[in-house]
């Protein structure tokens, strides 16, 4: 499976990680690393995710991490 970014979730994470370095630069960077990480394992287990709640579609999963929730869509190809 082939994990394409949006590019609202880029500039979210880009966002975001800003922010978190107005008090700690290193936490943002692990921060991005740790993003980075759960995506890329989204690759592998796809449907590891649950369904979005206020969605409830099968193709549309999510992932909680700490404050911030990855969502994503799984089509096939």
């Amino acid at each position: 499976m082939k994990i394409i970014w949006s590019e609202l979730a880029v500039a979210k994470l880009e966002e975001f990680a800003d922010y978190i370095a107005l008090d700690k630069p290193t936490a943002a960077l692990k921060w991005i690393k740790d993003i980075q990480k759960i995506v890329s394992n989204i690759s592998n287990f796809p449907e590891a995710g649950r369904k979005v709640p206020e969605i409830n579609r099968g193709d549309l999963r999510e992932i909680i991490e700490g404050n911030y929730r990855i969502i994503y869509k799984i089509e096939p190809q």
